[in-house]
């Protein structure tokens, strides 16, 4: 039983009257109090119920009093309810021994005394509560004892068991040491272990000597300027740049390192922290790809002199014709010096002339070696930026743009080259979708890398157009020179950043992922993370 949980107690008279003075007496919050008015109603509830008294008349019609108690005892479940007889018969002590020997604990003689009663069925109250509590202690203690013996019983079973887990976890971690050994040394990637106490060289590998030029034991004094690695993008470890090797977390920056004779290699870091005899150490992996980076410096070069060569005859046709135009006039006016040229002729040469220069100034933005000068900005800033002049140029149209900016690192990027980027693309967008149209340019984190999405509402790109997307000098506008996309995706390379594209009848999205390390600038003063 709980605490707090009303206690059962049963009162049987025949007599309506007495049931209603015995319940006005007893009347309790903490009882709960039922009548029965025979000897054949309270045995149903003895059934029902587990009582903690019962004060049972004796006089009554069917089964008596001490019937009914006999009746009681002889139930198993039920025998030990103490019984309290209530009677105005005989107090002679023949009467009385009888109903003790029907079970009875106590008499009570009417009239009765309300307070006495009231102590009686307390005391009686009291010791059913205080059974119950042994009751439930002392199946508390059956459970934990079993419980105990059980565990007991299960002791040398799980002691064999960790045994052999022990001696299996043993045999896997010399496995695993052996491995680990075998992959370091005999790993083509150059691997070092350094400590990050004392910047210490714990280990180095066959490969890391034989190219660097050092072996573990001439590495005594060599601490800072061994490898002498420097980020292509230096200003991102400027005030780390000797010790670039016991970052940790770094994948795949892309360095230089000077090996003991003076040659000058390209490689790819990669790091890890790890613990070592409790002791926090760096593993550092380059993966040396001199020799990639000149294959491709003269892909690079081979495919600059093949764009050339496939851009030539376009540049020459978007050219001409615009040139052409000029001649005419030209030679017309020669032909006409009594009269002077009008002002609309001079006009129209000056808007071909123009073209034609736009048209040149594009196609130099294509060049895959023009100088950039990325630094650590916010890609947020950047779009508030422009926000103003894209909302002017989307109002002439009746269109709006709307910003979806979520809190992102700094980027190392071009901020001129991401403005021409972002403008290229989105006056695009505004110029695809119909009036009343909403453009959304939206940045967010997503798997470390920073996405810029800019999102129209316009009839998507058919897919003959969505292949061509990128050529220079393909375009479907009447004016357009076909560049503005193929300089985007050159400013995207440039930048370390990838473009997709995702294209419906309900709208096109342009995806820009930067594939770059990203960082928080500490410096308040310098730059602030939006």
């Amino acid at each position: 039983m709980v605490n707090g949980e009303k206690v059962d107690i049963l009162l049987v008279d025949d007599r309506p009257e007495n049931l209603i003075a015995l319940e006005a007496v007893l009347a309790s919050p903490s009882y709960n109090l039922i009548k029965a008015d025979c000897g054949e109603e309270a045995l149903k509830y003895v059934l029902q119920y587990d009582f903690a008294v019962i004060l049972l008349d004796v006089q009554m019609p069917g089964l008596n009093g001490f019937e009914t108690a006999e009746l009681i005892k002889q139930r198993k479940t039920s025998m030990h309810i103490p019984i309290i007889f209530i009677t105005a018969l005989s107090k002679a002590s023949e009467h009385v021994s009888k109903g003790y020997s029907a079970g009875a604990v106590d008499y009570i003689f009417k009239p009765f005394n309300p307070s006495l009663l009231r102590s009686k069925v307390e005391a009686f109250v009291d010791l059913y509560r205080n059974r119950k509590e042994i009751e439930a202690q002392r199946n508390e203690l059956e459970i934990q004892t079993a419980d105990l013996k059980q565990k007991y019983l299960n002791l040398e079973v799980i002691i064999a068991d960790k045994t052999k887990e022990l001696l299996l976890a043993n045999e896997e971690l010399q496995v695993s040491q052996e491995s680990f050994r075998k992959i370091f040394h005999c790993s083509p990637n150059l691997m070092s272990i350094r400590s990050l106490y004392d910047k210490r060289y714990l280990q180095v590998n066959k490969i890391w000597s034989e190219v660097i030029g050092y072996e573990l034991e001439e590495l005594e004094g060599e601490l800072d300027n061994l490898l002498q690695i420097e980020p292509e993008a230096s200003e991102e470890f400027s005030n780390d740049i000797h010790s670039l090797d016991l970052h940790d977390g770094l994948y795949n920056e892309q360095v230089t390192y000077v090996t003991k004779n003076g040659e000058t290699r390209d490689g790819l870091l990669s790091t890890e922290q790890v613990y070592i005899n409790g002791e926090p150490c760096i593993i550092s992996v380059i993966t040396d790809v001199t020799e990639s980076v000149k294959m491709q410096k003269e892909i690079t070069r081979l495919d600059r002199l093949n764009l050339v060569g496939e851009m030539a005859a376009g540049i020459a046709h978007e050219i001409r014709n615009p040139m052409t135009t000029v001649l005419g006039f030209l030679q017309l006016s020669k032909k006409q010096q009594e009269y002077p040229t009008p002002i609309e002729y001079i006009d129209l040469m000056i808007g071909e002339l123009e073209r034609a220069n736009g048209i040149i100034t594009e196609f130099l933005a294509l060049a895959k070696d023009k100088a950039t000068d990325p630094r650590l900005e916010n890609l947020n800033g950047i779009i508030y930026a422009l926000h103003p002049l894209l909302q002017a140029e989307g109002m002439l149209g009746n269109k709006n743009v709307n910003l979806d900016l979520e809190d992102g690192p700094l980027l190392f990027i071009d901020e001129k080259e991401i403005r021409q980027l972002i403008l290229n693309i989105a006056l695009n967008g505004l110029e695809a979708m119909p009036l009343g149209g909403q453009l959304t340019i939206r940045t967010y984190v997503e798997s470390d890398k920073a996405i810029l999405k800019i999102i129209d509402e316009g009839p998507g790109i058919e897919p003959d157009v969505l292949k061509n997307i990128g050529t220079p000098f393909f375009t479907t506008k009447d004016k357009g020179t076909g560049l503005g996309l193929a300089i985007c995706y050159s400013i995207a390379a440039r930048n370390r950043a990838n473009i997709e594209i995702d294209t419906s009848e309900k709208g096109t999205t342009f995806i820009v992922t930067f594939q770059q390390s990203m960082r928080l600038c500490k410096d308040p003063e310098n730059t602030t993370n939006i």
